[in-house]
């Protein structure tokens, strides 16, 4: 985990997944790196430095599990293993290129696997296969759902072939509220959807339900994007169960090491004293107008148990109603979104907006089996912030999304992002991860062959 009191201690024996793999005759190459404490997604620690975007020096390879998703771009190994509490398969598959599935809670071992935060259940860290094609992900689920170990763990439900209806159908969406996705973000769901239209399949854009349960719609002019989803209740309650200890148990294995500065994000509410944090939530509300960032804020602080409890209980409601709203009352089999408002950030970026990452962590919140596939890449000609783009009413936080696309200094630059990857989300319901498999193989399909797969990365950097 980037700590070096942690260095030079080998474990006494494989994790599950480890024995798993080499029983089935595969040969471990290398740990790849992570991010200081797994919990931001940008690749760095003190010890062994930044990992950077194969595709791209200036850029993060995503987190946590950045240096395999990195490694596996550039064909240097041939499947590779993660975990994922708030999109950490997830975001560096996208930024790279690459494919991986985040099973729901369940189905592959975690035992043997070290943990960031012993002993906290409330979001379920899982571990997944990354890879550099659907086939790959398949392969690896075959070889470890449903081996149970010593630990008891993972459910006794084996690989099951499983054979899709002829036409399916899938929501979409384009933003998550937290802020405006970017025009290369929106560009990767809606091409995905356009191919799957061209197939046949049914694809119908839905608003994920706020925190009230009501739809938020928006009387916008450009098409597709009339109808908003919101992943900020998910991000808030996230925040507030990972923050309950004020970040006493996961910043404790640091100690001498120097804290990354991109863990500012996740440090200073719980840092600040009462009052100080109530003024700076009071300054976002009102002469900010900043509601959510002045929420968030506001409940990134330690809490007692009672507090804790009563937020897990949230937490129980908001995936039962997520469930009943979304999948009972559309009857989707799929759901296609964006793994993050943007492509990949520039280093240290996520300092600032570490937040973005509920686009994805709304489906740890929720235990949804959800995977990546790469779709494009970021076209300058293509992926601009345009006049009907800047129509496009802002969403939840205008101090985040000011951050991104305002400025000299924005993070969203599409001349400088030019050529990195952007994949999207094919997600299912609880216990359907091979179903997700079999959609991730339709949507790998319809959009047909483009750069990504083995060789794309030599190819690419001639």
């Amino acid at each position: 985990m980037g700590h070096s009191n942690e260095a030079h201690k080998p474990a006494a024996a494989d994790a599950e997944l480890v024995r798993l793999v080499r029983e089935a005759g595969g040969i471990p190459l290398a740990k790849t790196n992570v991010p200081q404490t797994l919990m931001f997604f940008e690749c760095v620690n003190p010890m062994w430095g930044r990992t950077l975007n194969p595709y791209s020096a200036d850029h993060t390879s995503g987190g946590s599990s950045g240096g395999e998703a990195a490694l596996l771009a550039m064909d240097g190994s041939a499947l590779g293993w993660g975990s994922d509490i708030g999109g950490s398969l997830r975001i560096p598959a996208s930024f790279c290129g690459i494919y991986t599935l985040k099973p729901g809670h369940g189905r592959l071992s975690t035992g043997g696997v070290k943990e960031n935060l012993p002993g906290f259940d409330a979001v379920k860290t899982v571990m997944g296969p990354m890879g550099r094609s659907v086939a790959d992900i398949e392969l690896a689920c075959r070889v470890g759902f449903g081996q149970q170990s010593e630990n008891y763990d993972p459910a006794p439900i084996p690989y099951r072939d499983i054979k899709l209806r002829e036409k399916l159908k899938f929501g979409y969406y384009v933003n998550d509220g937290l802020i405006k996705s970017s025009p290369a973000s929106q560009r990767a769901v809606l091409e995905t959807v356009e191919a799957l239209r061209r197939e046949g399949h049914e694809c119908v854009e839905f608003a994920v339900p706020d925190g009230d349960w009501t739809l938020l719609r928006l009387d916008l002019l450009v098409k597709c994007t009339d109808i908003w989803a919101t992943a900020v209740k998910a991000l808030k309650l996230f925040l507030s169960l990972t923050l309950a200890d004020g970040n006493k148990t996961l910043f404790s294995p640091i100690k001498q090491d120097p804290r990354q500065k991109e863990l500012t994000t996740m440090a200073i509410g719980p840092e600040l004293y009462g009052w100080a944090r109530s003024l700076v939530s009071w300054i976002l509300r009102h002469p900010m107008g900043d509601t959510v960032f002045a929420d968030i804020m506001s409940i990134c602080k330690p809490v007692s148990v009672d507090e804790f409890w009563s937020t897990i209980d949230q937490q129980k409601d908001y995936v039962r109603k997520f469930y009943k709203e979304v999948w009972e009352k559309y009857e989707f089999d799929g759901i296609i979104a964006p793994v993050l408002a943007i492509p990949p950030l520039p280093h240290q970026s996520v300092t600032y907006i570490a937040s973005l990452a509920c686009s994805a962590l709304l489906y740890n919140v929720v235990d949804s089996p959800a995977g990546t596939v790469p779709v494009t890449r970021v076209d300058p000609s293509l992926d601009r912030l345009t006049d009907e783009w800047r129509s496009q009413p802002a969403a939840g936080s205008p101090t985040l999304e000011g951050l991104v696309y305002k400025g000299d200094d924005a993070i969203y630059n599409v001349d400088k992002m030019a050529g990195l990857p952007i994949g999207v989300q094919v997600v299912g319901k609880k216990w359907e991860e091979e179903k997700v498999v079999e959609m991730m193989k339709v949507v790998d399909c319809a959009l047909g062959k483009r750069s990504s797969g083995p060789g794309s990365w030599k190819a690419k950097t001639k």
